[in-house]
């Protein structure tokens, strides 16, 4: 597996370490309980307590790096590349979330009066986006993506499913962050969930559409 250095792997690096500088800048001011689960309206559900952060704040995105920088390796069709640009690209959009989610933690924590779940909203929405935008150009693979059976075996199936299925989530992720500004946060969310939803299974019958249409008659 060839890996380069790049830029994204810079960015990579400094929202792997973001959470854990934030966690002990204000780790004297941090309150015993933090709360790591919110509700659909951002509200804070669900408490840890403050010494465990640090496996949220450092275990967590760190993990998910390792799992990213491994996956390559088990991939059958061998079209994931650790080293290719795109690539890296994903691991960042994903440790990022990690990280930010640690983050928000930690200042919900501090600021118990301003839990709107605004920034929250917006976070899990350009999350939304950047996937949406990645997946129009992913190669086949058995990891990331629409992985129906019709789309795995016909590589021009897969093609044409991502670019619709990226494009929705694409659309869904921009509309949910721009709810996420406005302070509707409950809004947000269930554009989120509703459009992940709706996206998968518009993929799923998409492909196996195009399967029936563009296969012939001795496949069906």
């Amino acid at each position: 597996m060839k890996t380069n250095f790049s830029l994204w792997s810079l960015l990579t690096l400094l929202a792997l370490v973001l959470p854990v500088f934030y966690l002990v800048y204000t780790w004297d001011a941090l309150p015993a309980q933090i709360p790591t689960h919110f509700d659909t309206a951002g509200k804070a559900d669900g408490y840890t307590a403050k010494q465990h952060m640090w496996l949220l704040c450092l275990g967590l995105p760190v993990g998910t790096y390792l799992l990213l920088a491994f996956l390559p390796r088990f991939d059958p069709k061998r079209q994931l590349d650790a080293g290719n640009s795109n690539y890296q690209k994903l691991t960042l959009a994903v440790v990022a979330l990690m990280s930010g989610l640690s983050i928000y933690s930690l200042y919900a924590a501090l600021h118990p009066g301003q839990q709107t779940g605004q920034g929250l909203a917006v976070l899990m929405g350009l999350f939304f986006a950047f996937i949406g935008n990645y997946l129009t150009t992913v190669q086949p693979n058995y990891f990331v993506g629409f992985k129906t059976p019709w789309a795995l075996e016909f590589p021009r199936i897969w093609v044409r499913v991502h670019r619709v299925g990226g494009r929705l989530f694409f659309a869904t992720g921009v509309l949910s962050a721009v709810l996420g500004l406005l302070g509707v946060v409950a809004a947000a969310t269930t554009v989120l969930v509703v459009g992940a939803l709706a996206t998968a299974v518009v993929a799923y019958s998409y492909s196996y559409w195009l399967y029936k249409k563009e296969m012939p008659a001795t496949t069906k």
